[in-house]
This record gives C-alpha cells, sequence and structure tokens, in this order.
C-alpha cells in the first residue's frame, strides 16, 4: 500500500512537471524563471496607434514613444505619438507621419530626432526610408529611399520589419526581420513541400545614419540552438548592460507550423539571447514571456521597464509595462 502510494505520488509530479513544462509554461528546453513584475496597461488599444513601439528620452526629463497603426474609419498604417514623463501614463498625441510603420527613432544632442521607418513601394517591394524633425512632432521625410528590398545592399531580402536602432561607440546598428521565407528556402528542407512563414533577425550599420549597409551573418537564425523549433525570430529591442548585450525577442514555435497552429500560440513567447559584440548571439535558457509581442526596453531613472503589446491586432492591442526585480 505504501509502495502504491508513493508510484502514484510520484506519477502525479512527473504530470505536473509535463504540465507545467510543455503546456502551461511553453516550450523551453530549460525552464527559466521570471524577474518581470506586471505593472499594468499603460496604453489602451482604443485607437489602434501603439503597434511596434520605441521609445526615447527628451530634454525635459519625460518620454515619447512612436508606433504604427490603422485606426478605424483610417485604413492606413500611419506612425504615431505618446508622451510619458514616469512612463506609466502616456497621453496621445497625434500623427506623426502618414502611410510608414516600424518606427526606430534617434534621438540627437541638439534636440532634432532622426525616424526610420518602411514604407510600402506598392510592387512588393519595401522601401526602408528616414524622416527628420526639429522638436519630434513635425517631419519631413526624405523622398528618397535609403535601401529598397531586393536592390543594391537589400537585394538578396524579400521583405524587412521590425527596426531596433542601436547607438554603437561609432556608428549605429539597426537590427531588422528578414521575412518572406519559407522552409525550402534552407538547404536542408530544399526537398520538402512546407510553405509556412519563416522569418530570422539581421542587421544594418551605418557610419553616419544615412548611408546603410547590410552585415554579414545572421544575429538570430531560423531553428537556432537550443530552440531547435523556432520557426520565427522577430521584434528584437536589445540594450547593453555592463558590457553585455542583451537581446529579447519573439519567438513562434511548431515543427508543425502549417497544420497545428495551436501548438504555436502555446509554445511560442519573449526569449533572450546575449552577445558580446552585438553580432555573434547565444539564446541562453530563460523564456522571459509566454505571450505578447514587440518588446521594448527603456531605463526610467533606477527602474528598468519592459513594454510588451498584448492582445490581437483585429480588436487593437492594448502596450503592458513590467517592472524588473533587482
Amino acid at each position: 500500500m505504501k509502495r502504491g502510494m508513493t508510484v502514484s505520488a510520484f506519477a502525479v509530479f512527473v504530470a505536473l512537471v509535463f504540465f507545467v513544462l510543455f503546456r502551461g509554461a511553453g516550450y523551453n528546453p530549460f525552464f527559466g524563471f521570471p524577474v518581470w513584475k506586471a505593472e499594468g496597461t499603460v496604453v489602451s488599444g482604443e485607437q489602434d496607434t501603439n503597434q511596434n513601439p520605441d521609445i526615447i528620452p527628451l530634454r525635459d526629463g519625460c518620454y515619447r514613444l512612436y508606433a504604427h497603426g490603422a485606426p478605424a474609419g483610417d485604413g492606413k498604417m500611419s506612425i504615431y505619438s505618446h508622451r510619458s514623463c514616469d512612463g506609466l501614463y502616456w497621453q496621445f498625441e497625434g500623427k506623426r507621419i502618414d502611410m510608414a510603420a516600424m518606427p526606430a527613432v534617434l534621438p540627437m544632442s541638439d534636440g532634432k530626432v532622426m525616424l526610420y521607418f518602411q514604407r510600402g513601394m506598392g510592387n512588393g517591394a519595401q522601401a526602408f526610408m528616414v524622416a527628420t524633425s526639429d522638436d519630434g512632432l513635425h517631419f519631413t521625410v526624405h523622398a528618397t529611399p535609403l535601401l529598397v528590398t531586393g536592390k543594391g545592399e537589400l537585394k538578396t531580402i524579400r521583405t524587412m520589419s521590425h527596426f531596433e536602432l542601436v547607438q554603437l561607440d561609432k556608428g549605429y546598428r539597426m537590427y531588422f526581420d528578414e521575412g518572406g521565407l519559407t522552409p525550402v528556402d534552407f538547404e536542408r528542407y530544399a526537398q520538402e513541400h512546407w510553405a509556412w512563414p519563416v522569418s530570422r533577425i539581421r542587421s544594418l550599420y551605418s557610419e553616419d545614419g544615412m548611408h546603410w549597409s547590410l552585415e554579414a551573418g545572421v544575429r538570430i537564425e531560423y531553428e537556432q540552438e537550443p530552440l531547435r523549433y523556432m520557426q520565427r525570430a522577430e521584434s528584437c529591442t536589445v540594450f547593453k548592460e555592463d558590457g553585455i548585450y542583451h537581446m529579447y525577442f519573439g519567438a513562434g514555435f511548431s515543427p508543425w507550423e502549417d497544420l497545428k497552429s495551436w501548438k504555436r500560440w502555446s509554445w511560442s513567447g519573449i526569449y533572450e539571447a546575449v552577445s558580446n559584440d552585438g553580432l555573434e548571439w547565444h539564446i541562453t535558457d530563460r523564456a522571459i514571456f509566454h505571450r505578447g509581442s514587440d518588446p521594448k526596453i527603456i531605463r526610467v531613472g533606477d527602474v528598468m521597464r519592459l513594454y510588451l503589446s498584448e492582445g490581437d491586432r483585429i480588436g487593437g492591442n492594448a502596450i503592458e509595462s513590467y517592472v524588473r526585480q533587482e
């Protein structure tokens, strides 16, 4: 009887561990531990103008959030802004740039702002554009694209999205999602017939912020270990701390992507990678979140705050705030 009870208890324990690892917590080969505390919704989804946020500090100690969206009744993707002095309450400021998406913003020492964004070309190609502003509110769009997919530096890139700008000791690096790929674009699956979308994270480099070149290699690769079932690496945020670069990125999982979409939803989440140089990245053993997308991290005073888009695109997504537990 005693032995039977022990076996039964052990079976329950094994079942509980399995549930937590592979269903409750999603796919994670090492099972990390959370270090972020939820603070609540900081931008509601009512106006649907807050997708893919980028945030910069202002000279008065406050912050401005740039994001894209297509509000009901408008029907076209444009870039909008919000303002906050505490990082929690954000005031909607209105539209900044028409027909634009994926903002990445560079504040200058003189108070001016450079805003990089993506714009469709009407023929399937995408343009990597820039606009400048004296006050961060009124922008002049440079008519000539900096780069265009399928041409020049981007001749091998089909689509690009989710820009993340990092200032280096010399110059700038722009991380972006390379999309438009499927598993059959990779040699190991060339003989298969798999058509689901695949994405990975690449990067551009510029010395002056205006002339950009595609950097060799892939920053986060499709199916990169230890996340061997990762179908999509996308939408990253990058920060440097104690000499080490940290990247939080969205990872989409499923070895049966075209048939078992529920597994993609169950296993996907926000994961972490680290790097000494910002080029070669090692994915750590920690899943930060098992929900949400488009992470953005900023430091507000002594607080490290992470913003995460949650909800569905049809009904409008809200931005949630989390504070790191030191």
